[in-house]
């Protein structure tokens, strides 16, 4: 045996050993986490469930006391040889003499550096209970080609990376997390010995693993006490280890994208962002989801809310009255409706069957379309829904990257909903949202925004959801724009706007119109100047002071698309049983603008109540009617209107006449 120790010592390694940087590059944590767009930590998970392995530890993140214990307990020369302790060789080779005549186990002499040969080259680790004489060999060999190329710290960082400590713990982070909940520049002498006898047996009994450790921390100075570390060690290992995730802000997207040990994703996310909207939905996280757009690029800032163990922003749900702005939007783009005029919300008469449930109060009588909009009335809505027609309203829907209402009801997720919404504090533009960042390596051309609205359009339908300041404010509120709506059944309930920066969502089983309130304070802040300004009517939009007869709703300064403005609006609802009579036009003369082509320009028919069958007819000319209403293409010249019922007979008309006017702008309104 002493032959071969001194053969050893003049022996080179048959392989070169792999070189520091390898080995520390090669360690993959069996967590993966993701990142927010400044690369800052959001959610921590785990994906690799074979070994438990933390980050990376550098050598000067680890306690004094941690080193020391180790030496003392597995390498007391460390600091003197070169990869192998020829003084404890000799000594283990003469003292396993005579443990063999005795029937005793051998002691081993491995440094250091041997051991973590073996925990570097699989060839080289221990087969059974005892390595071969050719395994010692190689290791011997492999721990003297480390030492020429590494240094003691890097073996040292290195060896407490790598060592198993307990049942799946590889590796002093995951080991001094799970076992004391602290990093390894925080581990206490106590915490110290306990971790070095883990070395000698990963998953012995507590009593062990403390005998061990008292033997280690009489070799210390100061000596820790061996009660203390008895205690501990009956505390920590007669329990199933324990590692928390260090950051829980988007856990449910992380387990969706997160797939590769180590991996660390990047995401459009804002973590302060991210947050500040998780506290704001307080007790109600666990089922409110929120989402929160950046207008301008489509960019995901926060995504969460709901538990831990779904990503509840993907999950389809019943849209309901959360569709509305898109059914009036579309009613005034084409000029049929205006943010002033009336609606009946009574049930009589309406086109399309109601759903179950409805109504589901008292009718409120006339409304116009603000107040219907504002309170998420149903029965308008369907009106308005009847006058733009479901094929239509569901290329819109489609357009939005939302499901058609005619396949069994929209039902939508939040961020589909929210980009939706997006569109509409983008000036009519649509564009896909995004939650990985574009990098310059693998950037492809962004696909155009789309133009869904016109300008003026989109800004009414954010006037019609601006939030109004209410009394007793302590401070201003950012501008906002805000629907409430729900589904049929009022099991959904949606709270989606936009502020001039944001575009946010929120979903729960109970309204949420406070917490989204909330969020925008918290998002946007009271301080943040720009923000409360209300943004600037484009052109095409006319602010005029409407009054209602009878006056329904108190005057007030109303915006329409240029040529639907009017000052007086006719709020008159008759009885469903008495007789319809036209509404719209009033008579006398229409000044239609010369400028645009007849085909470009439109005047608006309208009876009420809008009973079924009516008939409209334009100088005997029968016009396509719905609710009561007809849009027909004003020629110059005497016309004469009538109304007729279902069975034909004429309830009413009237004479007027279309003259052109070169300074009138186009116009679809009387």
């Amino acid at each position: 045996m002493l032959c071969a120790i001194s053969l050893l010592a003049g022996t080179a390694a048959h392989a070169l050993a792999p070189d520091f940087d390898t080995v520390r590059d090669a360690w993959r944590s069996s967590e993966a986490r993701l990142l927010d767009r400044h690369g800052e930590p959001l959610a921590e998970v785990r994906v690799d469930f074979d070994e438990r392995r933390l980050d990376w530890v550098s050598a000067r993140a680890l306690s004094q006391p941690l080193v020391r214990a180790l030496l003392v307990a597995e390498d007391k020369r460390f600091l003197q040889h070169d990869g192998v302790d020829w003084q404890a060789l000799a000594g283990a080779t003469w003292d396993n003499l005579w443990r063999a005549l005795e029937g005793r186990r051998p002691r081993g002499a491995s440094t250091l550096t041997m051991q973590l040969a073996g925990l570097i080259d699989p060839a080289l680790r221990l087969q059974g209970t005892r390595r071969s004489v050719g395994q010692k060999w190689d290791q011997a060999a492999a721990a003297r080609q480390i030492e020429r190329r590494w240094n003691k710290a890097q073996i040292l960082e290195a060896y407490f990376n790598l060592a198993p400590f307990r049942s799946e713990l590889r590796g002093i982070g995951a080991a001094s997390r799970g076992l004391f909940g602290k990093d390894p520049d925080a581990i206490d002498p106590v915490e110290a010995v306990l971790l070095a006898a883990l070395l000698r047996g990963p998953n012995a009994a507590a009593d062990k693993v403390a005998l061990r450790a008292c033997a280690v921390a009489k070799r210390l100075d100061p000596v820790p006490d061996c009660r203390d570390i008895r205690t501990r060690a009956d505390a920590v290992l007669s329990q199933r280890y324990r590692i928390e995730p260090r950051w829980q802000d988007a856990t449910a997207l992380a387990r969706r994208l997160l797939r590769e040990p180590g991996e660390q994703r990047p995401t459009t996310l804002d973590a302060p962002l991210q947050r500040r909207a998780l506290q704001a939905l307080g007790s109600t996280r666990d089922d409110t989801s929120v989402v929160v757009l950046d207008n301008l690029t489509g960019e995901v800032r926060v995504w969460g809310g709901g538990p831990d163990s779904a990503d509840t922003v993907l999950q389809r749900q019943p849209a309901g009255s959360a569709l509305q702005p898109f059914m009036y939007g579309m009613a005034i783009e084409q000029r049929w409706l205006t943010a002033a005029s009336v609606l009946d919300d009574n049930p009589a008469f309406v086109t399309l069957p109601l759903p179950p449930g409805l109504p589901d109060g008292e009718p409120r009588g006339a409304i116009s379309v603000r107040g219907a909009l504002g309170l998420a009335a149903d029965i308008p809505a369907l009106r308005v829904r009847a006058l733009i027609g479901d094929d239509a309203l569901d290329a819109t829907l489609q357009a939005h990257g939302l499901a058609a209402v005619s396949n069994g009801g929209a039902r939508a997720s939040l961020i589909e909903l929210a980009n939706a919404y997006r569109t509409f504090a983008s000036a009519g533009l649509w564009s896909a949202w995004r939650l990985e960042p574009v990098t310059a390596a693998d950037a492809l051309p962004a696909s155009p925004a789309q133009r869904l609205w016109s300008p003026a359009a989109a800004w009414i339908v954010g006037d019609l959801l601006t939030v109004r300041p209410t009394e007793g404010e302590p401070a201003p509120r950012p501008w906002a724009a805000l629907m409430n709506g729900r589904s049929a059944d009022r099991s959904v309930w949606w709270s989606v706007g936009f502020t001039r920066h944001y575009t946010v969502a929120l979903r729960a089983p109970r309204p949420v119109a406070a917490t989204w309130l909330a969020l925008i304070d918290a998002l946007e802040g009271p301080s943040f100047e720009p923000a409360l300004e209300r943004p600037g009517a484009p052109p095409g939009v006319e602010r005029v002071r409407v009054q209602f007869e009878p006056a329904i709703e108190p005057a007030r300064d109303e915006y329409f698309l240029r040529g639907t403005q009017q000052a007086f609006v006719d709020a008159t609802v008759h009885d469903v049983s008495g007789r319809p009579r036209i509404v719209l036009p009033a008579g006398g003369v229409k000044l239609v603008s010369a400028a645009l082509p007849a085909g470009r320009q439109t005047l608006l028919f309208e009876a009420r109540p809008p009973l079924p069958g009516l008939i409209w007819l334009i100088n005997g000319e029968r016009l396509p009617a719905v609710e009561g209403r007809a849009l027909w293409s004003p020629r110059p010249g005497r016309h004469r209107l009538a109304l007729l019922d279902a069975a034909g007979l004429q309830v009413e008309s009237m004479a007027f006449e279309v003259r052109l006017d070169d300074s009138a702008p186009p116009t679809s309104a009387p």
